[in-house]
């Protein structure tokens, strides 16, 4: 009988992910997106959206920082019980 994989915590991951790319601001979310998602080199994601490669570089390792800060809270943070015994 064939398994199936259990994708619940790509899910969760994903999830944990775009928590945290919505705390960034635009300009940062732009960089990681471009760079991360779309595969783009930085000099690439600088050029599209007309800034210096140092700032798109700068972004980036600010971007990246924000959103470790925001994973390692959620992994942190108590999970409450529910009424059933299920886990928010």
């Amino acid at each position: 009988m064939p398994s199936t994989p259990d994708l619940s915590g790509r899910l969760a991951e994903r999830e944990l992910i775009d928590e945290a790319l919505g705390h960034l601001d635009p300009g940062q979310r732009a960089v990681v997106a471009m760079h991360y998602l779309l595969g783009m080199p930085l000099s690439d994601v600088a050029m599209t959206l007309g800034i210096p490669l140092g700032t798109a570089k700068s972004r980036l390792h600010y971007a990246l920082a924000a959103m470790r800060v925001t994973v390692t809270s959620d992994m942190d943070r108590p999970t409450s019980a529910m009424p059933g015994g299920q886990v928010a």
